[in-house]
């Protein structure tokens, strides 16, 4: 990374951004209306709103960087090797209809691999963040992956709304869908959870908790254990493939339950 570059000062920017984003959200909270895009997910005019704000914002701090956002798409020089991903408000649905599961997803990468991200999600006070090498932090506490040496009845895995079609749910757990990407990634880099399976996401989705992620101790693979962590030549508005994302344990004892389809 350039030595011009502030991993530590970026990552400060980041964090108000996201606080004061998130509390300009919260002003909204259940009630906006939202419509209905193309891909059948919502979008409200908060969503648009924060977007906005996130991109001047950094583009007006990093003008050499390149920004994607879920509203907007790409916007800044394509050839850097700085980009960021926002999610303006990772789990719309909730926001729209009062469920308090919900935050500001902003992450940035460098040559692909993921060096800082915050999820704020201000209805529960909790904002998570990391840094390449800070470790993974929720609020001022830091946080790792759930270690264990056998998967139990009463471990949460939390899943994406469609089924998955590799993944065998009689594996003995609770299933949980909480409503944002974002948070079931969280929540696995938090110890609250074993693991996360989605299999419907995009990369703002992970722009934050990537990082997370990796600074929390996961591994996180596609059904044929491919790391999902480098994003160089990804599609930025294509579905993701589905994500295992688990500590090193776990994430073994989660593919055993894992049968490609395609």
């Amino acid at each position: 990374m350039g030595e011009e570059f502030d991993v530590q000062q970026a990552l400060g920017l980041t964090r108000e951004l996201v606080s004061e984003t998130g509390r300009l959200a919260k002003e909204k909270f259940g009630l906006t209306e939202a419509q209905e895009k193309a891909d059948g997910s919502l979008v409200t005019g908060t969503d648009r709103m924060i977007e906005r704000i996130i991109r001047e914002r950094l583009q007006r701090h990093y003008p050499d960087h390149a920004v994607y956002g879920e509203e907007d798409g790409l916007t800044g020089p394509q050839d850097s090797p700085f980009l960021w991903l926002i999610d303006p408000i990772d789990g719309t649905n909730n926001f729209v209809r009062g469920v308090p599961l919900w935050g500001v997803s902003l992450g940035l990468f460098y040559e692909g691999m993921p060096c800082l991200g915050v999820f704020g999600m201000p209805c529960i006070e909790q904002t998570f963040w990391a840094g390449d090498g800070t470790g993974a932090h929720c609020n001022d506490q830091p946080i790792s992956v759930a270690r264990g040496a056998e998967l139990a009845h009463n471990d949460l895995l939390i899943t994406s709304a469609p089924n998955i079609p590799d993944w065998d749910y009689s594996a003995p757990m609770k299933y949980r869908n909480v409503g944002s990407a974002a948070y079931g990634m969280a929540l696995v880099a938090a110890g609250s959870a074993i693991g996360f399976i989605n299999g419907h996401w995009h990369l703002w989705d992970a722009g934050a908790t990537l990082c997370l992620l990796k600074e929390a101790g996961a591994v996180v693979t596609d059904v044929r254990g491919k790391s999902l962590y480098d994003i160089t030549g990804c599609d930025y508005a294509a579905q993701c493939p589905c994500m295992i994302a688990a500590s090193p344990e776990y994430h073994s004892l989660l593919m055993e339950h894992v049968t490609p389809t395609a």
